[in-house]
């Protein structure tokens, strides 16, 4: 057999998709699941501790028995000063101006908590429009995530690392694979 060209792959395939929105912690979707994926560090955007702890509680809540959830995660390194100011422009197909910049950063270690003020420019001819808005990112230790998972009724399964092997103990980019703690599965 030949391969298949993208348009004869996909005729014929229907998948039904539902959009839920509400913020993780509170997430409740009233079934459960053989998988939970999140896109990318996403976790990393839930601003604290107590916060993300909710959140592992109703991934648990929504996870099969034998069903586990990968939650990339990463440790940011601190935006170096001569980012700030930097501008990335990009023209659109239209011919406006995209612009985004770092202006501020306030990094505290403690909390483990990082605040980029990100600026949005879009230029049409004449009208430019301006939006500055904070990038919060709180990054976890896998000693710490571990905990936190624990306290949230979930068990690691795997910690691993960008290229799917296991996640050596100073990895700054880590998946951590969890299931629930009354599970037997693997």
């Amino acid at each position: 057999m030949g391969e298949l060209e993208p348009a004869n792959f996909y005729t014929g395939i229907v998948v039904d998709v539902t959009v839920q929105n509400a913020p993780i912690e509170e997430m409740d979707l009233a079934r459960t699941y053989r998988s939970v994926f999140l896109a990318g560090p996403t976790f990393n955007l839930i601003a604290d501790d107590a916060t993300a702890g909710r959140a592992l509680e109703r991934i648990r809540a929504h996870l099969d028995l034998a069903g586990a959830a990968l939650i990339p995660l990463f440790i940011p390194e601190p935006v170096p000063e001569h980012h700030l100011g930097f501008v990335r422009q990009h023209i659109d197909e239209s011919g406006r101006i995209l612009r985004v910049s770092a202006t501020a950063t306030d990094r505290d270690d403690e909390p483990r908590r990082q605040v980029s003020t990100l600026r949005y420019e879009v230029v049409d001819g004449d009208v430019v429009q301006v939006v500055e808005r904070p990038w919060v990112l709180h990054w976890h230790t896998q000693a710490g995530f571990r905990d936190l998972a624990v306290e949230a009724g979930l068990r690691v399964g795997a910690i691993l690392g960008s290229d799917g092997s296991r996640a050596a103990p100073d990895a700054t980019e880590f998946g951590f694979v969890l299931r629930r703690a009354d599970s037997q599965a693997g």
